[in-house]
């Protein structure tokens, strides 16, 4: 459902399978929603650029959805929303993509179906397809399903639908593939009677010639450091406040809602960077001169009103939502590159942001204001930034101030950064095609 030129986060990881794929003997097939709609869906703008990265001879299918209905009472409304579990995307697509499948089904005789979530109603569509034309069916997940903490479940019930459906999913796959081994992990841990052997891990990555990424050097003294962040925050503070309330604290209908992990999106915000820019402005005032901190994304409500909580307004820069050429061509004016995570409580951080990526390669220090988990475990590992912990901002402080005044040479690991190279991991892919293009559908 998310593919270019809709600028989605989730657009990159099937673009670039399908831009390398032909090197490896696989023609993808694209089957996705029209370019208007998408932007629509997922509120986004088109980046036609985007379309340069694929082969010429990729056939690509752009399938109307029909739009969601408005009609009706605020009853039959609440009704539609309180009692569906998932977006509903693929029941307004369905009618016209399975009538058109006929046709590019007879025309190319692919041997497999992929499908890449979420959005995670794109789950049941695909097993669907994949029983009525026999064709096995490759699951590729980009995040946690029924587990994801981000919002509450309307109730335990929709939860456990919710996990019924996810199961029923991957049970159907002949392969599912994560993109981190804490996702992986995770679906093991709610479906014990998958067998293991039905996971690959296929982590996000990058384009860029391994060769071509050096050593860098982060230059003390400068006159002033730009930090800057890309991309959106998926923090609500409303949703928060409610997710840590009691069942009995709620109103109405929220007494029954429900989530069976625990995360704080707080920290996939820029509040606790923020609190430590405070902090490093109170005890070290020379800074405050030096240090701009620039925005690309979508600004949500609560933004301006964090940063002017801090004082920092005249400090913080935000360019609003641009394409993705003119997003790197801001980053090329960044000094140091923002990262944050939510935090999961009695567990990992379980994502790897595509985004995270467009970082290799531009020598530009990453600061990694995460949780532990997997991004943590990368910026490490790859040598590309350092960590500050977002719930010690004095240590925080001190680690940047030593930064700003001593510099830092970054030692680039790329025996480590090799196994997310894109054409890699897409040959990966492909040999789990091969793998399963002549197996028969599981019921």
């Amino acid at each position: 459902m998310e593919f270019a030129p809709a600028n989605t986060t989730g657009n990159y990881r099937s673009l670039k399978f399908v831009k390398y794929l032909n090197l490896f003997g696989i023609e993808p097939i694209v089957v996705t929603f029209k370019e208007e709609q998408a932007a629509n869906f997922f509120n986004v703008k088109l980046d036609y650029k985007l379309l340069d990265q694929i082969p010429d001879n990729t056939s690509i299918y752009r399938i109307n959805c029909n739009e969601l209905a408005t009609k009706g009472s605020r009853l039959r409304t609440f009704f539609r929303m309180f009692f569906r579990i998932d977006e509903g995307l693929a029941r307004r697509w369905r009618k016209n993509i399975i009538n058109s499948l006929d046709v590019i089904i007879d025309k190319h005789k692919p041997k497999l179906i992929f499908a890449s979530l979420p959005p995670f109603s794109t789950g049941r569509l695909a097993v669907e397809i994949s029983k009525k034309y026999r064709l096995p069916l490759v699951i590729d997940m980009r995040d946690l399903w029924s587990m994801w903490g981000g919002t509450l479940y309307m109730s335990r019930v929709h939860f456990l639908l919710t996990s019924f459906v996810e199961w029923k999913v991957l049970k159907h796959a002949s392969a599912v593939i994560a993109v981190t081994p804490q996702l992986i992990n995770q679906f093991r841990l709610s479906h014990p009677s998958l067998s293991y052997k039905k996971f690959h891990l296929i982590p996000n990555g990058f384009d860029l010639p391994i060769d071509s990424i050096e050593d860098f050097q982060f230059l003390a003294g400068k006159k002033k450091i730009v930090i800057g962040y890309v991309g959106s925050f998926y923090y609500n503070p409303a949703a928060r406040t409610n997710s840590f309330k009691s069942w009995w604290q709620r109103d109405g209908h929220k007494m029954f809602q429900y989530s069976p992990i625990k995360e704080d999106w707080l920290y996939r915000s820029p509040y606790f960077f923020f609190k430590t820019i405070k902090r490093l402005f109170e005890r070290y005032p020379e800074f405050k001169s030096i240090i701009e901190i620039h925005f690309v994304g979508h600004k949500p409500e609560w933004f301006d009103s964090m940063v002017n909580d801090f004082g920092i307004h005249d400090r913080v820069v935000s360019h609003g939502f641009v394409s993705s050429s003119q997003a790197s061509a801001i980053q090329e004016s960044f000094d140091l590159i923002l990262a944050t995570s939510e935090k999961v409580f009695n567990s990992d951080h379980y994502c790897l942001p595509s985004k995270l990526f467009d970082y290799v390669g531009r020598d530009k220090p990453i600061i990694g204001f995460v949780t532990t988990g997997i991004q943590k475990d990368f910026i490490i590992n790859s040598g590309l930034g350092i960590i500050c912990d977002p719930d010690n901002d004095e240590e925080s402080v001190s680690i940047l101030n030593d930064l700003f005044v001593h510099g830092k040479v970054f030692s680039v690991q790329k025996t480590y950064l090799e196994s997310f190279h894109r054409k890699k991991n897409t040959k990966k892919l492909a040999l789990i095609f091969n793998e399963v293009k002549e197996l028969k559908p599981t019921n």
